[in-house]
């Protein structure tokens, strides 16, 4: 298989990188099901009419295994003896050649791999000091939005304080800093969604810079969150169940103690809540106070969409793509509200 091939392929069937061979030998059936990839060389093959079995002997623990490679790869085992190579296998309930049972399911070069590896880290590495030197310049900057969607500006520089009528609502909750970015918001908000009714644009902002002003979270922080789950929609539900501007799920609602998870001021205040809950779970040792991390910021919403739980498995951002992307969309919306 070409390696562009192998690595979109190897995208698709979701495999853990962590997961090792000696893990699955230890207990094989409790990985039923699951992708492994194994890295080795080709020791000896067998060809037959319609298949051909090769031996590869494991970089990680030196262990020879006899499978039988895909039909279309098979040319890479019959060009010789002693290829390097990266094979993803599934790991199948019976096997009468390894302690393991595998399913082969692609190859590719040991060597094409790494290179297109080495490429990609590079490129997310440089991306990610890209990212972290606009956050760090935007940290001491004060809240007004400044993004371009949908056919609206709203202008705003780093001097720029908004002006303009506020809400009774507005004047008697808000502090008097939030007070003077309202109009701002207000308008970005009504022009996000322009189905919202004029009480529900000031629900909804009031909320957010009170609870921002609250739990301590950057105000353009809430609104990229929401964008990402619900567009400022307030009655909208996933397919898992998930409600409201912030996606609240059942449980949650349950455990806030939401009358109504679809009013805009009840689902703010748990969905900030929760998200000020994970950007402490993880904040980095010696940030000072106040400060965010770009890995924070990815960490914390990679949990506020997969759990914890995954990030804890995973180390990080979990595989998934629905995870990255969502985690993508709100860093790259709230740098361009931060610009």
């Amino acid at each position: 298989m070409m390696v562009d091939e192998y690595l979109r392929y190897r995208r698709q069937v979701g495999f853990d990188p962590r997961l090792k061979y000696e893990q699955v030998e230890a207990n094989p059936a409790a990985f039923a099901g699951k992708v492994i990839e194994l890295a080795g060389s080709v020791s000896g093959s067998i060809q037959r009419a319609d298949s051909v079995s090769f031996l590869i002997t494991l970089d990680e623990s030196a262990k020879t295994l006899m499978l039988a490679a895909p039909a279309a790869d098979s040319r890479m085992i019959v060009a010789g003896v002693s290829a390097r190579l990266r094979v993803l296998a599934r790991v199948v309930e019976k096997s009468q050649t390894n302690a393991v049972a595998l399913d082969a399911l692609a190859l590719a070069y040991d060597n094409e791999v790494t290179a297109r590896e080495q490429q990609a880290a590079a490129r997310e590495a440089a991306l990610a000091k890209q990212r972290e030197e606009q956050l760090r310049r935007l940290r001491e900057r004060p809240a007004p939005l400044s993004v371009q969607s949908r056919g609206y500006t709203a202008r705003s520089t780093s001097s720029y304080v908004p002006t303009g009528p506020i809400s009774k609502l507005a004047a008697t909750y808000l502090a008097p800093e939030a007070q003077r970015i309202y109009p701002a918001y207000a308008a970005f908000v009504s022009k996000w969604n322009r189905r919202l009714t004029a009480t529900q644009v000031d629900e909804i902002t009031t909320a957010l810079l009170y609870f921002a002003h609250k739990h301590r979270v950057d105000p353009r922080l809430i609104v990229a969150l929401i964008i990402a789950e619900s567009d400022f929609r307030p009655y909208t539900t996933s397919h898992k169940g998930a409600m409201g501007l912030g996606q609240v799920m059942p449980y949650e609602a349950k455990a806030y103690g939401l009358s109504n998870p679809y009013d805009p001021i009840q689902n703010i205040r748990a969905s900030v809540n929760m998200l000020r809950q994970r950007l402490d779970k993880y904040q980095e040792p010696g940030t000072p106070s106040g400060l965010m991390t770009l890995r924070q910021i990815e960490l914390a919403f990679a949990a506020y969409n997969a759990g914890s739980g995954a990030v804890r498995k995973y180390g990080g951002v979990p595989p998934y793509r629905e995870t990255q992307a969502y985690v993508r969309r709100v860093i790259s919306t709230y740098l361009r509200l931060c610009q």
